[in-house]
């Protein structure tokens, strides 16, 4: 990444109202608006018409595109004007159009983690929570109070249900909605309901699992995912099994709630 200069740079057009904080080598763009309550990190560059309002926190090195709305009030009828906030982490890379709403409940956070891709068009709900390093591909919708996981990948127009769960390196597939939670590690395809696919291996080895984890990982998802398969009985099975990734996927089913995609159950 460039080195930031170490001059702020304000376009004349741009409005940076008193009461905002702009970080060493901030570039700000033409007719953005910037509002009481924001903090830019060093580093960062706003693109045209951007708009920053709320109590909305940009980590150092983020790129926000052309007309992207980051804390906007959130979408919800029952919002009472709570003192809210939008967190956002470092090196971020929001594309055209992207909103991100703040939370709902006093002093609760949206948060976007570390190094996350928001593609154009792409909007994170409030009360959300998205991990380090997710890419939301164009038109990618994460509705209020859901969760993504690390590394997770929602490709172009799918969505996540209010409340849902996508597990760390998960791969949404294009157009899907997720009504129940994806598991980690996994591909998701569909809609209503979506359906577990299979493992996510490609995602496993760019993250450097070892042979036997993918393989330790593959085969407790099949169990426990599978066709005919109850994940809440299959995954007793493992819990006490020596991969970590493994443990991860018994928590995950665990913790579940809204339910979980699984396989089509055989014809």
């Amino acid at each position: 990444m460039t080195a930031p200069s170490p001059e702020t740079a304000i376009h004349p057009t741009a409005v940076v109202l008193p009461g905002s904080e702009l970080g060493v080598g901030v570039e700000v763009g033409p007719w953005c608006v910037v509002e009481p309550g924001v903090e830019v990190g060093d580093g960062c560059r706003l693109l045209p018409h951007v708009h920053l309002l709320g109590r909305t926190t940009l980590g150092e090195g983020c790129v926000v595109g052309t007309g992207s709305v980051l804390g906007g009030e959130p979408q919800d009828i029952e919002f009472d004007g709570a003192r809210t906030r939008v967190e956002i982490g470092r090196e971020c890379r929001i594309h055209e159009h992207v909103t991100v709403h703040r939370a709902t409940a006093e002093d609760g956070a949206t948060t976007v983690g570390e190094r996350v891709m928001m593609m154009a068009n792409s909007h994170v709900g409030h009360d959300a929570r998205v991990e380090n390093d997710v890419v939301l591909v164009n038109g990618a919708l994460v509705a209020g109070h859901a969760r993504v996981g690390a590394g997770a990948i929602l490709s172009g127009n799918s969505a996540v249900h209010q409340f849902c769960r996508v597990g760390r390196l998960a791969l949404v597939g294009g157009a899907c909605m997720v009504t129940r939670d994806a598991p980690p590690f996994s591909i998701v395809v569909g809609s209503y309901p979506a359906c577990w696919r299979g493992p996510n291996t490609i995602g496993m080895r760019r993250a450097d699992f070892s042979a036997d984890d993918r393989d330790a990982v593959r085969k407790a998802l099949a169990a426990i995912f599978g066709p005919g398969a109850n994940p809440a009985t299959a995954a007793q099975a493992f819990h006490d099994h020596p991969c970590q990734a493994v443990g991860e996927i018994v928590a995950f089913v665990d913790a579940a709630q809204r339910g979980l995609c699984v396989s089509p159950r055989d014809s």
